[in-house]
């Protein structure tokens, strides 16, 4: 019965929803009047939203086999914190709660007192609108209260390899960025209509800082799970699926720059509007390309074209909509200033160019086999090579703007003078490069190249924190756009050193390990102690055990296992790593050899790998600066 009232409450939500959708087809015609309280609508869309999610999750928990989607990725073995969030494990349920996640940034812009009832309501027309089109696409398509008849006395399983507590927070995070820019979409389809666009820059700023923290968090925290679940050594694989995220990372990291000129000069709104549109377009790309089925990924969970084509109309239709309000109310620039290259709006301009020429040629190379597939019938694959080779190019100029930018004066500038204003800077980064050099000279040039530039991305954040304090003499009232600058920068550039290490630096060792041998790895001693056999909640387990010496001194008992899930019948491995500021000693056990005496291993040292986790941390923080700092500023 509670399936069915979750079913109930969103044929409500469809019918509710429809009426935004209706107001907004017959708007700008003759019969157009407001016939609807969007506000209204957009909180009762919301609560409805949210108890059918409800009655999803109880029927998890309770093991409700009458339902297909919970007949197919759960099983009464599973234990109670999977069940809860194996909601979100498979392909119904994770469309659910994108519609919950849409419909609460729609119920929490209606709260908002920055923006005027007329402009909040035509917001919120366009928000219904979309949780119109995204409830239509999981009735008609992605049921998840869809029965099964007559139903298993046991149900499936839920892929073991999101039955990991990475898993219970990486997707809601993943979620809230992903469409949380649905309300900047609509924000800034809705400013297009204003004859003074700029008025409605204020009100979209909070939105980009919080969507853009989400999902940096969210990208971090998956980053992270693939890190150690997947036990191939690595963090980052190009995966179809990370680049579906990263795209509209990249341009909403545009956007949020982009903003700051727009609020502070007045100028670049279209152009801000123009990214506010594409950064949730590449959002719903992603959805299609990971529900689909069109892309293979260990991330994945749909394979049905119909979904696919149902998802490519919503795309289309969202994005000519963009399109055509736009065109429709394009008036040429808001703002005839010139942009000086020599200025602080240049290098954050030009910075938005290399950030959009990367999205577009990662996107290019995610979706380019797809193209091959059916214009040429050869199948190719696009790896990790290229995404690296085109990725390296572009961070140098990438990493300039980032050191130079925050020194160069707003309007216009005066390359002497800048210079002058970072002559100590220069020579700072000079005593760097070369201690860079002498601790890493025997690595590869590549990673010494990138950990300079890291480290000057550091260095010149810090510089500026303490080139304030010498001209203001003021140590405990740094402004918050500064320290969230600071912060921002520092993150990206731990993030370069950090990936460097556990790329181009990283050692690697496979093969047959005795019981009791010991291998050397970097600093370390290796030794197989043997294998213990576990039991788990629902899988066995292999584990091996490994005794870490450092300097003959034992530092560390790794334990990484082998799991036989009992009811998908599935194998996983699951790593074992010992983490330090200097590296990570990252161990994964494979197949027994056919003499009985000898397992598989593979033995990683991935150099300043944490510095990632800690980078992807300081970006956070940055953008929560940001976001609290936009907001005091609109008291």
């Amino acid at each position: 019965m509670v399936s069915e009232i979750g079913f109930l409450f969103l044929t409500i939500v469809l019918v509710i929803s429809s009426f935004s959708f209706f107001q907004l087809l017959i708007s700008g015609t003759n019969y157009s009047t407001d016939f609807f309280n969007q506000i209204k609508l957009s909180n009762l869309i919301f609560v409805l939203t949210l108890f059918s999610f409800i009655c999803l999750t109880y029927s998890f928990a309770i093991s409700d086999f009458t339902l297909n989607v919970i007949a197919s990725n759960s099983n009464s073995q599973l234990p109670i914190i999977y069940k809860l969030t194996g909601v979100w494990g498979n392909h119904e349920g994770s469309i659910l709660l994108w519609l919950l996640v849409m419909t609460f940034f729609g119920f929490i812009f209606s709260k908002n007192n920055l923006a005027s009832h007329y402009f909040k309501n035509d917001v919120l027309k366009i928000q219904n609108s979309l949780c119109f089109l995204i409830t239509s696409f999981i009735v008609f398509t992605s049921n998840p209260f869809e029965k099964t008849y007559p139903p298993p006395v046991e149900g499936g399983d839920l892929n073991p390899l999101l039955q990991d507590p990475g898993l219970v927070i990486h997707p809601p995070f993943l979620y809230i960025g992903y469409v949380g820019f649905s309300i900047i979409y609509s924000i800034s389809v809705a400013g297009l209509s204003n004859q003074k666009k700029e008025l409605f820059i204020d009100v979209l700023k909070p939105w980009v800082f919080i969507s853009w923290i989400f999902l940096t968090c969210g990208i971090g925290l998956g980053s992270w799970w693939a890190y150690y679940e997947l036990g191939w050594g690595g963090f980052w694989f190009w995966d179809p699926v990370e680049n579906a995220s990263l795209l509209p990372w990249l341009t909403a990291s545009a956007l949020l720059h982009t903003i700051v000129i727009a609020a502070k000069k007045k100028i670049l709104i279209n152009w801000t509007i123009i990214l506010s549109i594409l950064t949730f377009v590449l959002s719903l790309l992603g959805t299609f390309l990971v529900r689909s089925g069109v892309l293979v990924s260990v991330h994945a969970f749909a394979n049905d074209p119909k979904r696919g084509v149902y998802i490519l109309l919503l795309l289309a239709l969202i994005s000519f909509f963009g399109i055509f309000k736009y065109l429709k109310n394009y008036d040429g620039p808001t703002n005839p200033k010139q942009i000086h290259m020599i200025s602080r709006e240049g290098m954050i301009s030009l910075n938005n160019i290399f950030m959009l020429s990367l999205t577009f040629t990662i996107l290019l190379g995610t979706i380019y086999p797809l193209f091959s597939s059916v214009l040429f019938n050869s199948k190719i694959s696009v790896g990790a090579p290229f995404f690296n080779s085109i990725l390296m190019p572009v961070m140098l100029p990438f990493a300039v703007g980032m050191i130079i930018g925050p020194y160069v004066k707003w309007g216009k500038d005066d390359l002497f003078l800048i210079f002058k204003r970072v002559q100590t800077l220069l020579i700072l980064f000079f005593f760097i490069s070369l201690l860079v050099w002498y601790l890493n000279y025997k690595d590869p040039i590549l990673s010494i190249i990138f950990i300079i530039l890291g480290s000057w991305i550091i260095a010149s954040s810090l510089f500026e924190i303490f080139q304030f304090i010498n001209i203001k003499k003021r140590i405990f009232n740094i402004p918050k756009k500064i320290f969230a600058q600071v912060l921002a920068h520092m993150g990206i550039g731990l993030l370069i050193i950090g990936a460097t290490g556990s790329t181009v630096m990283k050692k690697e060792k496979i093969q047959f390990q005795e019981i009791g041998e010991s291998i050397k790895i970097k600093n370390y001693d290796v030794k197989f102690l043997g294998i213990k056999k576990v039991e788990g909640p629902n899988y066995l387990s292999q584990m091996g055990i490994f005794n870490i010496k450092n300097n003959n001194k034992t530092v560390k008992i790794l334990k990484p296992e082998k799991r036989f899930y009992n009811s998908g019948k599935q194998v996983t491995t699951e790593a074992a790593i010992y983490s330090t500021l200097l590296g990570d000693l990252y161990i994964a056990i494979g197949d027994v050899h056919q003499n009985k005496k000898q397992y598989t291993t593979r033995i990683w040292f991935n150099p300043f790998t944490i510095w990632i986790w800690i980078g992807v941390f300081f970006l956070a923080l940055g953008g929560l600066f940001s976001f609290f700092n936009s907001l005091a500023r609109k008291k």
